[in-house]
């Protein structure tokens, strides 16, 4: 009789160390059968002039070279500042060129063309952006064109934390925001708008990186006119800065494709 019952007692720690060692590789699987795969990074650039021309350009191909092409959409307005793209700003109708390229549509490009002013375009809204394309990253190039306007360091840093609350809608998990590079024209206001900019990260928890630090405009030879650069140049800004764009996007390259 107790020989019989240390038999069983065995037997029943046998079968219940065999079910916690089965349990436990089923926890370890390396695809378990209800685990949702992980959600696909959305990223839209917002940008002003120079990023309706070689900038822009080669950064939003470098980030549809990282995330594909149809999760990677593009507008920029030139003459733009972030107020603009405000919802219960005035409509903003750019003077000198504008860029879009989005997934869903034809790619716009309208600039200079032999000496004619391009068409004026409607800039859009980023409220209406984020809802329509649902980013998880939002790329913004923007501050170039408050160096020269007359707005106080209160009127710029409201609009800062407008722009970056319409920005920061339900799905969008990070804000990277591209500074404006060096200008020779404006050397002696861009500090100002740096230290704005940057102020506004600390308060709004975004991040930023100073183009200064990877551009140096030489007249003539950067460029013409103090502030915009060359295509050369342009694309040169572009190499140094997408390493970095990429550092900060390294936990979310992983999830890609």
């Amino acid at each position: 009789m107790l020989r019989g019952l240390i038999d069983l007692f065995a037997l029943a720690l046998c079968l219940g160390s065999f079910a916690l060692i089965a349990n436990g590789k089923a926890r370890s699987g390396a695809n378990p059968p209800h685990e949702a795969p992980p959600a696909q990074t959305r990223v839209m650039l917002i940008g002003d002039s120079l990023s309706v021309g070689a900038f822009g350009e080669a950064v939003q191909q470098h980030l549809a070279s990282r995330f594909g092409p149809q999760n990677v959409m593009a507008f920029a307005s030139c003459g733009s500042s972030p107020e603009n793209w405000l919802a219960d700003q005035p409509s903003f109708y750019t003077p000198c060129g504008y860029r879009e390229v989005t997934p869903d549509r034809p790619p716009i490009y309208r600039d200079f063309n032999n000496g004619h002013k391009p068409r004026r375009t409607l800039t859009p809204k980023v409220e209406g952006l984020v809802r329509r394309y649902r980013p998880s990253v939002v790329v913004v190039q923007q501050g170039t064109n408050w160096m020269d306007r007359n707005l106080t360091d209160t009127e710029i840093a409201n609009f800062t934390d407008r722009f970056i609350r319409a920005a920061r809608a339900p799905g969008v998990r990070q804000i990277i925001w591209i500074e404006p590079p060096d200008s020779s024209a404006l050397r002696k206001r861009q500090d100002r708008i740096h230290r704005l900019i940057q102020a506004a990260a600390r308060r709004d928890n975004f991040e930023v990186i100073d183009s200064r630090e990877l551009t140096h405009y030489v007249p003539g030879k950067t460029g013409g006119d103090g502030i915009h650069y060359n295509n050369d140049s342009s694309r040169a800004w572009a190499a140094k800065l997408n390493p970095l764009l990429d550092i900060r996007l390294r936990g979310r390259l992983a999830t890609t494709r």
